[in-house]
């Protein structure tokens, strides 16, 4: 996919560098969160030496990489809620109406639903209720290792329970979640179409999550020595400005509980009296 509008560009060796430089890892084993790396050390940081030779840098994971580890499962928990919604309200009666939560959701992943409502005595309309529920629990609650896998199971788990809406609905109500980063970015997070020549996969750069790199361990460009790191490209001003300015707004405005409060002013009036 060729990008008429990049928001990176390609950069000399010889250039320092500098904040907004995006690093690729030399091992290809590297995990998501170090795989490719966006530099947010200020640039007067580098050019007065202050950072120490550290590089702070924050991640920058492919589009379906961030979906299904920051999307899927709130998409997920929503879905629980409601099977689990479903399951007590049909279990309101029985034995097993003061079962928890936590506990309703672990069951069906440990025993089959079929052997479940068996053990339950219901009576035929809520035994189907029932099992639809569980069957619900247990497909949502599968581990994915792919976007994909995860959405199917997803699928999967509203077509099982009871009265179910079409296929087409489900899939147009979970595919809608996962379209909202792309058009409302969440705050801490800001979607590239590309990051570099050949990595044009469709990219969120995830500002909550930090990673730090010796400055000597990363080249520049093509090196024969050994570096962990190698810099690929630069992104363009105005995105690398606005991921900055989104990284200081995420770690800004931090909530400080009333006990924490409390004690300030008890420091402070005890300040004073000193000087009475």
């Amino acid at each position: 996919m060729t990008d008429p509008y990049p928001e990176y560009r390609n950069i000399s060796v010889t250039d320092p560098l500098r904040q907004g430089d995006i690093l690729e890892a030399a091992d290809p084993a590297a995990s998501h969160w170090q795989r490719h790396l966006l530099v947010i050390t200020a640039d007067c940081d580098f050019a007065h030496a202050k950072h120490q030779g550290r590089v702070t840098c924050v991640p920058v994971l492919t589009a379906q990489e961030y979906l299904l580890e920051m999307q899927i499962p709130r998409i997920r928990e929503a879905a629980l809620k409601k099977f689990v919604a479903t399951l007590r309200a049909t279990l309101a009666s029985t034995s097993a109406a003061n079962i928890s939560d936590q506990r309703l959701r672990a069951w069906p992943c440990e025993t089959a639903p079929g052997d479940i409502v068996a053990s339950l005595e219901l009576d035929a309309r809520k035994t189907a209720t029932a099992r639809a529920a569980l069957e619900s629990i247990r497909l949502a609650s599968q581990p994915a290792e792919s976007l994909g896998q995860a959405v199917e199971f997803l699928i999967d788990s509203y077509l099982a329970a009871s009265a179910p809406q079409k296929r087409d609905n489900i899939v147009n109500g979970i595919v809608s979640k996962l379209k909202g980063p792309y058009s409302q970015p969440p705050g801490d997070a800001l979607f590239l179409s590309a990051i570099a020549p050949e990595c044009d996969l469709g990219y969120f750069v995830y500002l909550r999550h930090l990673e730090q790199v010796r400055e000597a361990d990363i080249a520049l460009g093509p090196t024969r020595r050994t570096a962990n790191y190698r810099r690929i490209a630069r992104l363009q001003d105005r995105y690398a400005h606005a991921l900055v300015q989104r990284f200081a707004l995420v770690f800004m405005s931090i909530g400080l509980p009333a006990e924490y409060e409390e004690i300030r002013e008890l420091h402070s009036d005890y300040l004073g009296e000193n000087f009475k």
